[in-house]
């Protein structure tokens, strides 16, 4: 079966499991480092959750290994500046309650409990964990490599997914949406086009289309376009989205925030070519509360804000450059017609074989 390539490929952990044993930790201990704009990460999460599902999988009773790696997430949970749960420790969990006669690890577990305030808030050492890979079916399969970042193994799942279900075009929204991540993941993203087009289309041809689910369906498309690369597009979309009749309904929607950041990042792209753009989010920007301009959007739209008026200013020093380019061909001297002429343009580069008329003269002007 098709699902046993994902069998073998945790399988590979077996050697990083060897290497724990022998005193390698390298590949599983905690590992911090900042992530540029994301803040204190973990190096070696992903390589811990693999291992995590290994030791599950393969029914692999080892309490100073499991012990050794709970203890180890918990420094990503305590430190890590996005905080979250995570399937690694809720696996890591359910392996060590196994060892936890006489409350040995209660500890460890509250230590757990009070990681950051997702753990406070969701996580539950009573939560159980599926330990036969065999009740997978092919979609569980695929999040899991999604999970364990093992792409080549997750594109022959995804393709052998999509078989199953025949052409992408006719299937249902959800369903198509779920092939949009998996290809977005996989760095497909131009088959990815023909979905979201479909998407919209659909959306836009029910009469009682929900204004929510247009939203969504402009903000996906334009962030393709953007994504790829292609701001003229995403502006198009934009303006259409801007201008639909349901303009006022879909102001109140959250997801119009998402448009709105959008719009900014096409302004802070390319700005000269946007102004018409920017004048109307500008208005959007300007009517919101304080409050509402969330982290997102207030980055991108000072950047658009700050891009737009020198844009501008360069319009502007380009149009006086033109005029000082103009005026320097012309030089003030006086060009006496008949006594006491008035003083009048004359080209400084140019020699006239008839002497023009001061009406002539005046017109080149």
């Amino acid at each position: 079966m098709v699902r046993d390539k994902l069998k073998e490929k945790i399988g590979e952990q077996r050697k990083v499991y060897e290497a724990l044993k022998a005193g390698d930790a390298s590949l599983v201990c905690y590992k911090e480092f900042q992530n540029g704009q994301w803040g204190t990460d973990d190096a070696n999460y992903t390589n811990r959750l693999r291992l995590a599902y290994f030791l599950l999988y393969e029914k692999i009773d080892d309490e100073g290994a499991v012990a050794y790696l709970f203890q180890e997430e918990l420094k990503d949970r305590e430190n890590n500046s996005f905080q979250g749960i995570g399937s690694t420790l809720c696996i890591l969990t359910w392996l060590l309650r196994k060892y936890n006669g006489g409350h040995k690890y209660d500890t460890l577990f509250q230590r757990a409990k009070d990681a950051n305030f997702d753990c406070a808030c969701g996580y539950d050492v009573e939560d159980a964990v599926e330990e036969d890979f065999g009740k997978n079916d092919l979609l569980d399969c695929i999040f899991l490599c999604q999970e364990m970042e093992y792409k080549d193994v997750m594109g022959i799942l995804v393709d052998a997914w999509k078989e199953g279900r025949g052409n992408p075009a006719d299937w249902n929204p959800s369903d198509r949406r779920t092939l949009i991540g998996f290809n977005a993941f996989l760095d497909r993203n131009m088959e990815n086009k023909a979905l979201y087009q479909k998407q919209l289309n659909e959306i836009l041809e029910e009469d009682s289309g929900n204004p929510r689910d247009m939203v969504a369906g402009y903000r996906d498309l334009i962030r393709f376009y953007l994504d790829e690369g292609d701001y003229g597009k995403g502006a198009r979309y934009c303006h259409i989205l801007l201008k639909t009749r349901d303009y006022g309904q879909v102001r109140g929607i959250r997801l119009f925030g998402d448009i709105l950041e959008e719009c900014c990042e096409i302004v802070a792209h390319d700005p000269a070519g946007n102004q018409g753009l920017w004048t109307q989010i500008k208005e959007e920007l300007q009517a919101q509360s304080q409050s509402a301009w969330y982290g997102n959007l207030y980055t991108k739209g000072i950047a658009a804000a700050r891009a737009a008026p020198q844009a501008a200013t360069g319009r502007r020093r380009a149009a006086q450059s033109g005029r000082r380019r103009r005026s320097a061909q012309f030089t003030r001297v006086p060009l006496r017609v008949g006594v006491g002429g008035p003083a009048v343009w004359r080209p400084k580069r140019r020699l006239w074989a008839v002497g023009p008329t001061v009406s002539t003269l005046r017109q080149k002007c």
